[in-house]
């Protein structure tokens, strides 16, 4: 089976999004808009999720358990799908209202967000597409957790390394500079993976694309009127219309990569074929 090793590497994504995302959400869990904690559930179960399937991959007896988990990520991608819709409408009000950091960034913010659900739903659809392949389907699904790595490694690395330390309104930029460097560090770890195990390392190349999309967006996208205005449009849609689109996206990829993936229909010749 490929990737033996792979729960070690999502234990340590599960460390980095603990650190990272202590002081903002887990601290003050009671204190966060509801949209927190729609992504913020969703996204620590599919990375459970994973870290299970990959634990359970290597172990013949638990094989059962690992169908089953995979058969559960059916139903949770529509929420983490949802989840990520809900972070957009917050982003977008932040925006509107003016708030100092969202009023730097925040059409790059959500811009980012929207680039990183098309990942998700990309990578986890090809994914069950390409089920009965262990290697493609083993990529992509530990690809998975690197779409937004970004975000809970630059929170972390900001506690650590002084220049991407924030004091105050004056160090904002060092919030883009500490996500533009996780996302080249998520790209390097992908250089990694393709260096050990070659062509079968393609999945990653996939996510690795979409990384490249994200760095830009969220380094250029505040720079553009359209996409301001855009930011200000979501900002003014009810945040319920905005999950349920994405819960409806996510059911769909769901449903799609299922059927894509199913066993073709052998056809026995002189078999009577149903009217």
């Amino acid at each position: 089976m490929p990737y033996p090793r792979a729960y070690l590497y999502m234990f340590g994504v599960i460390a980095v999004i603990v650190v990272g995302f202590w002081p903002s959400y887990f601290a003050v869990a009671g204190n966060v808009p509801w949209q927190f904690h729609a992504h913020g559930v969703a996204a620590s179960c599919w990375v459970a999720l994973v870290t299970a399937q990959s634990w359970t991959a290597h172990r013949k007896p638990q094989l059962p358990l690992h169908r089953a988990v995979g058969m559960a990520s059916l139903f949770l991608f529509p929420f983490l799908i949802a989840g990520l819709a809900a972070i957009t409408t917050v982003q977008a009000k932040n925006w509107i209202e003016g708030e100092p950091l969202h009023l730097l960034y925040g059409p790059g913010f959500m811009i980012g967000t929207m680039v990183a659900m098309a990942a998700y739903v990309t990578v986890y659809y090809r994914a069950l597409k390409y089920r009965r392949k262990v290697w493609v389907h083993a990529g992509y699904m530990l690809s998975t957790p690197l779409i937004l790595f970004e975000s809970p490694f630059s929170r972390a690395a900001a506690f650590v390394f002084p220049p991407f330390m924030v004091k105050g309104p004056a160090d904002f930029p060092h919030v883009m500079a500490s996500i533009e460097w996780s996302c080249a560090i998520e790209l390097a770890i992908i250089a990694i993976i393709w260096w050990r195990v070659g062509e079968r390392a393609r999945p990653f190349l996939v996510t690795a694309g979409f990384i490249a999309v994200e760095m830009l967006a969220m380094g250029f996208a505040s720079r553009f009127d359209l996409l301001k205005q855009f930011d200000t449009f979501i900002g003014h849609v009810p945040a319920m219309t905005i999950v349920l689109m994405g819960f409806a996206i996510g059911a769909a990829t769901s449903w799609a990569g299922w059927q894509a993936g199913k066993r073709p229909v052998a056809h026995i010749p002189g078999a009577v074929q149903p009217a």
